[in-house]
């Protein structure tokens, strides 16, 4: 659109600088005819003097051959005299009166011009509006084009399962293209539980969240609080087992426990859901217990 513009203006100014040349000229034109006019004043000046002394030169000679002094033939002569310079002063009034309708007309054509540069500067004005809501349409419908072709994120995040890998693929409506972790929200943990141990959960519980991947005598266990329950039994599709999906929260300050670890979506998290109270014997025998019951799960 900025290009078209610019095309345009560039157009109208080599247009106005054309019309500009042609009003120079025919003012030079008015010039000229003015100075001819000018001049055919002058020679008319000249002339009406002539006559004058023709007439007067006349009038004595004709009283002359009145008395006989002088002969006919110089009366004649006089006459045709006085006859042709008036006509050369009508033809000099005659140059004078087309030298001011020349004036007249060339007057016309600057008018002219003027008025055509104004109609031709509302036609291109109207042909540049409608060309210009013709553009505004099309970019619409490029930059809607545009949206359906790029795929946005309502928020930052990572990527977690990417489904499309195939490069100028087709992508159906209603089709996963990538699972996104936001950044900018909590932890999450989505913890599976058998179906008889349901009834002993409730949400605003508390849990505490061992991650098996790292190093668990450099890794502290960090705290959670169960934030949902889901309504209903699902079945893993692979082995069949039926659980309920439990969402654990976990706040800020017990993130920051757990130092430069780095955590990635999907990694496997071992979540203990405090469902009764716990005695101090029962937290000094919990080590013992937990690797007596991992021995006995060693193949």
């Amino acid at each position: 659109l900025a290009r078209v513009l610019e095309g345009e203006r560039r157009l109208f100014a080599a247009r106005r600088a054309a019309r500009e040349g042609q009003r120079s000229q025919l003012r030079e034109r008015v010039t000229q005819l003015q100075e001819e006019i000018a001049g055919y004043t002058a020679q008319v000046a000249a002339k009406e003097r002539e006559i004058d002394w023709i007439t007067k030169e006349l009038k004595g000679v004709h009283d002359l051959w009145k008395q006989n002094l002088v002969q006919f033939t110089r009366v004649t002569a006089l006459e045709r005299d006085a006859a042709r310079v008036a006509g050369e002063r009508g033809q000099l009034t005659a140059a004078i009166a087309q030298a001011k309708g020349k004036i007249a007309e060339t007057e016309l054509q600057v008018l002219q011009i003027d008025q055509n540069m104004r109609t031709e500067v509302g036609k291109e004005l109207a042909d540049m509006r409608a060309k210009t809501a013709e553009l505004s349409e099309r970019r619409v419908a490029a930059e809607d084009q545009l949206k359906r072709v790029e795929l946005r994120a309502p928020q930052t995040g990572r990527v977690h399962q990417l489904e499309v890998h195939t490069v100028g693929g087709v992508v159906t409506p209603g089709q996963p293209v990538m699972i996104i972790v936001p950044e900018a929200d909590g932890l999450i943990v989505e913890a599976k539980i058998q179906p008889q141990d349901i009834d002993q959960l409730r949400p605003g519980q508390h849990a505490v969240l061992r991650f098996s991947s790292f190093n668990q005598q450099t890794t502290p266990e960090i705290d959670g609080e169960v934030a949902r329950i889901s309504p209903d039994v699902t079945t893993d599709p692979k082995t069949g087992i039926n659980y309920y999906t439990v969402r654990i929260g976990v706040t800020p300050a017990e993130l920051a426990r757990l130092g430069e670890v780095k955590l990635v979506p999907g990694m496997p998290v071992e979540a203990f859901i405090q469902t009764t109270p716990r005695t101090v014997i029962s937290y000094l025998v919990k080590p013992l217990y937990d690797q007596i019951t991992r021995a006995f799960r060693e193949k």
